[in-house]
């Protein structure tokens, strides 16, 4: 509890904590959405099971995707805490 205090003393340093907490939720409903996929797949409807797959492989990369766009336009970025 004291580190999440001491990172979160900053303007910064709470939206890095925020975008961490983002992402690990992120990653939780993209692991769901490709179960979800496959067993889509699974029973037959391939044509969802494929758009759920990289649905959720989108949703999972989505923090990083927005960090690289923001760099490669020149913008500042703020670090995700990990």
């Amino acid at each position: 509890m004291k580190t999440l205090l001491l990172a979160a003393s900053s303007l910064d340093g709470a939206l890095s904590e925020g975008l961490g907490i983002i992402a690990k939720f992120l990653f939780i409903i993209a692991v769901v959405v490709i179960a979800h996929g496959g067993w889509q797949v699974r029973t037959g409807n391939a044509d969802m099971g494929k758009m759920s797959i990289v649905g959720g492989l989108l949703l999972g990369l989505a923090v990083l995707i927005a960090e690289a766009l923001f760099n490669a336009g020149g913008m500042p970025t703020i670090s995700v805490a990990r």
